[in-house]
């Protein structure tokens, strides 16, 4: 009876473990979230820039919303919205915002972006609002109207879209806190944003996990089912309780076993043994593998690429990987596609598809170290 108790306890321990653990590393860090915030006082947060334009009575705010009911709220298609992403963080700009951009709109993403050049990694650029001070060796040599640009190629471009424009900026660190004593780079980027033609201005801080009230009280209410239905916690979390349910039972049989030495258990034992063995054996089974595993993998890539945690479209993912990596999206669209269909694999082709998961991430981490090197 005390084995068996201990055995219980064990495999409770070892389940709450799990989850804590899968939260741990789902979840965004405090730092990420305030790198590029309106919110963050460190260096690489944008709260001092933020009372710079409220002191001059710019018309802005804080958006603290999902993007779609930004579209559903504004329909005066005069926005300009600001996204300013973290140190790690990876974008793209999906079909949808490419529409809302086209009705009139102007959407400013301030971010890494742009090829690594041979351009000193810190320079400084007269303009009409005084020295911009730039540290970054990321330019943009495309066919795009440059805003700012040196002899290496763009800093700050943008790229016109129908009535709307996109404006892209080659480091997410243009004004933030640390270039307080560069007053010319934070004129730059409010004039930058004034001119857009915009009436109002909003800083998007919904991408860094801020979300008002009402947004929260929805999200909560109409989303956490959703989200657990799209990640594998819900598969582990099913899973851990049915097996946890079976040992209780089991453990609870042992104690009716004690009370009535002369009833025979052995069969019941075993029964439930066989069954335990049963759900096991379903785990092991090729296609659970492939779809468990692929979904896992794709949530480690989408952290890597700096996108928001849940089930999102295979379109934004091979566009945000395929930006970073500079490399063509072909593996990584048929991962995607295999997982989706779960087929059947042998041994071979099995360890095969899990070399090319393990490629697609090693792919992410050399150009980020590409990126360590040259700056």
């Amino acid at each position: 009876m005390i084995k068996s108790r201990r055995k219980l306890w064990l495999f409770v321990g070892l389940f709450f473990s799990v989850i804590i653990l899968l939260t741990l590393l789902v979840a965004p860090s405090r730092n990420q979230l305030m790198s590029g915030s309106t919110f963050g006082v460190a260096p690489d947060g944008y709260a001092a820039w933020y009372e710079f334009m409220q002191e001059r009575n710019a018309p802005i705010e804080r958006w603290q919303k999902s993007f779609k009911t930004l579209q559903q709220n504004y329909s005066d298609n005069s926005i300009t919205l600001l996204r300013v992403y973290g140190k790690s963080a990876q974008f793209a700009v999906s079909k949808t915002e490419r529409e809302w951009v086209k009705k009139g709109n102007t959407l400013v993403n301030l971010a890494f972006q742009g090829r690594v050049t041979e351009a000193p990694f810190s320079t400084s650029h007269e303009t009409d609002f005084g020295a911009v001070k730039i540290e970054t060796t990321r330019r943009n040599t495309d066919s795009f109207k440059a805003i700012l640009k040196d002899d290496f190629g763009a800093i700050i471009w943008q790229e016109k879209q129908s009535e709307g424009k996109i404006i892209y900026v080659t480091t997410p660190y243009l004004a933030a806190n640390a270039y307080k004593l560069s007053p010319g780079n934070y004129h730059f980027l409010a004039n930058l944003l004034e001119s857009s033609g915009g009436n109002k201005i909003l800083v998007d801080e919904y991408i860094h996990g801020y979300k008002d009230k009402e947004t929260q009280e929805i999200e909560e209410t109409s989303n956490v089912f959703a989200y657990l239905l799209n990640t594998t916690l819900l598969i582990i979390l099913i899973q851990g309780l049915v097996i946890v349910l079976i040992l209780i039972f089991v453990y609870n049989n042992t104690l009716e076993k004690k009370k009535n030495l002369a009833r025979a258990t052995a069969n019941n034992s075993q029964e439930y043994i066989n069954a335990l063995a049963t759900i096991l054996q379903n785990a092991q089974s090729r296609k659970f593998i492939i779809k468990t595993i692929g979904e896992v993998e794709q949530l480690k890539l989408q952290k890597k690429l700096g996108l928001k945690v849940g089930k999102q479209d295979r379109e934004s993912l091979v566009q945000a990987w395929t930006q970073q990596t500079k490399k063509t999206p072909i593996m990584l669209e048929k991962l995607l596609k295999m997982s989706t269909k779960k087929p059947s694999l042998n041994d071979i082709k099995l360890l095969e598809w899990m070399k090319q998961w393990k490629t697609i991430h090693q792919e992410i981490n050399f150009q980020s170290s590409d990126y360590d090197n040259k700056q």
